[in-house]
Formats: C-alpha cells, sequence, structure tokens
C-alpha cells in the first residue's frame, strides 16, 4: 500500500520533518505545457559544464499513460548535449527512495549516449554533473538497464548490467532505486507501468561506500547525449515519487518480486494450511477465514 499523502501543493507534496524526513510527489498534471516544470524542478543545464545544452531542456508535453489515458509528463529536448531536471533532497538522511515513470521514445543509433537515466547525484560545485558522485538506472545501446555508481573520491565506479529482458521503445516502465546511506546497498527495480510486474532488477552493495563522507543532495533524470553528435535520444519522464524512509513491506506480496498475482494467492495458502506464521495476517495466533479475508483486502489495496 502507497503511503498516505500527507500535503499536497498544484500536484507535488514536499514534507520535512525535524529528523529530515521528506516526501515529493509529481505528476506533472498543473504544470503549464509548453514549458519547463515549476516549483522546485532544476534544468540540468546549470550543471552541464562539459556538454551544455540549449536551456530549457525539458518541457510539459500532452501525452497518454501507461493505459492510454491523457497525462502531462515532462519530456527531454532532442537538442544536442545534457538535457534533464533535478530536485534538491537532503543529504542527512539514512534511505533515499526515487521512482519515476519512463518512457523511452527514441534511442540512438550508435554508443553516443544514453537517452535517459533516473537516480541521484551529489554536486559538488562547478564540475559537469557527469562528473559528480552520482547512482543512476540508465537506458543504454540494445534496449537494456544498467545501474552506474560513482561515488568519487578517487574510487572506482561500478557499471552493471541489471537482469531482465531488454524494455521497448515507446512503453512506459517504472524505474525505481533504493538506496541504504548507511551499508552502501543499492535495490534497482524496473516494473512494467501498465501490469506493475517487476521486470528488471538488481541489488548491489558498493564495497568501498563510506556513509561518514557519501550522500545525494538531489534526485535527478537526465541524458548523456553528445554535444558533438546530432544522434539523440528521448525520453519522456512522468509520475515522480520520492521518499527518505523505507517502504513498509507488502504483507501479501509472498514471492517478493514487486507485483501481486495468482502465485502469491497460492503461496498464501498453503502457507495458511501449514500455520506459518506469516499467513497469520490477523496476528491472534490461528489460521482461519479471517486471515482469508485480511488477505483478500490487502490484495485488493496493491502494494508500492
Amino acid at each position: 500500500m502507497k503511503a498516505p499523502r500527507i500535503a499536497c501543493v498544484i500536484g507535488m507534496a514536499i514534507v520535512a520533518s525535524a529528523l529530515h524526513a521528506q516526501i515529493i510527489t509529481d505528476d506533472f498534471e498543473f504544470h503549464q505545457v509548453g514549458s519547463f516544470p515549476g516549483g522546485d524542478w532544476n534544468d540540468i543545464a546549470d550543471r552541464s559544464v562539459d556538454s551544455p545544452a540549449l536551456s530549457p531542456t525539458m518541457s510539459i508535453i500532452q501525452t497518454t499513460d501507461a493505459h492510454g489515458n491523457p497525462t502531462n509528463a515532462v519530456q527531454t529536448n532532442q537538442e544536442p548535449g545534457t538535457n534533464g531536471f533535478y530536485q534538491y533532497v537532503s543529504p542527512e538522511v539514512p534511505f533515499h527512495h526515487v521512482s519515476m515513470d519512463v518512457r523511452v521514445d527514441s534511442m540512438h543509433s550508435t554508443n553516443a549516449g544514453w537517452p535517459v537515466s533516473v537516480g541521484y547525484s551529489r554536486y559538488l560545485g562547478e564540475d559537469d554533473v557527469n562528473a559528480n558522485p552520482q547512482a543512476l538506472i540508465y537506458a543504454w545501446t540494445g534496449r537494456v538497464w544498467n545501474l552506474f555508481i560513482a561515488p568519487g573520491n578517487g574510487r572506482p565506479a561500478v557499471d552493471l548490467r541489471m537482469s531482465g529482458p531488454q524494455f521497448t521503445l515507446g512503453r512506459w516502465y517504472t524505474v525505481s532505486l533504493d538506496v541504504d546511506v548507511q551499508t552502501g546497498m543499492f535495490e534497482a527495480k524496473v516494473f512494467d507501468a501498465l501490469s506493475g510486474n517487476l521486470v528488471n532488477s538488481l541489488s548491489h552493495t558498493y564495497a568501498q561506500w563510506d556513509p561518514e563522507i557519501d550522500s545525494f543532495t538531489s534526485i535527478t533524470s537526465f541524458d548523456g547525449g553528445n554535444v558533438n553528435s546530432p544522434l539523440q535520444g528521448q525520453a519522456t519522464i512522468d509520475n515522480v515519487e520520492y521518499s527518505s524512509t523505507p517502504a513498509a513491506p507488502c504483507l501479501v506480496d509472498f514471492i517478493e518480486d514487486g507485483s501481486l498475482n495468482f502465485i502469491d494467492v497460492s503461496q498464501f495458502l498453503s502457507l495458511l494450511n501449514t500455520q506459518d506464521p506469516s499467513a497469520d495476517l490477523t496476528n491472534d495466533g490461528s489460521w482461519n477465514f479471517l486471515d482469508i479475508s485480511a488477505f483478500l483486502t490487502l490484495y485488493s489495496a496493491g502494494c508500492p
């Protein structure tokens, strides 16, 4: 189940507590079509030194979502250089979760760059965003998703292929990246936005992660267009969600694949039959129709 919205301001919610907990959501429905998204979004152009693009590098468009319904979303320009946006988050939190609906509209025909990435960066001032510490899921030639982690301070970057099938151009996916800042554990997932099924995933703990110095200061999405190449990809972003606290576990996702289907139903009934504690959803020490009723209620509500 999704966490309740605590505040909402024209399609975007931002909540901060004394412990630096933060929630950001934006579906872009209340931004002006044809313009760069307003509010707290910033154009990546002001962080692009080595591969500058003409600002604004993104704009709000009218399109359709994964279900074919009309929606506003934000699309990168097909211009040479780095196109994208970012929004500041607190670097003092122990956990980051970000997800964005992503549609890759076109790809480079050669290894000239990547059409979209989703994740985090830590801006160091005058350097180019591509040289800053970052953790990103990005789309690459061959229509595959990769996880890239570059914490900086002279440590090696890792570039890892995510497991799962190739993505389809023009199809919506929900791309999500979780970071445990204390351990350097990264959880990368890509879901089919229409069905909600998990299609690509990767877990990786960065061996040289140091929680004393490693942090991120923004959520971001940007491309890797070569400023000297006319071969530019394009992507569309919608439904941004960020939280600095882990999502509550989904009690009825019994096979833990990020989606709910008949396999979870079968697994629940099997565990109920053997009186497994995980099937005691009412937590009363009994396994009966009350647990089945609780399962059906939770199943209908869905998972994050």
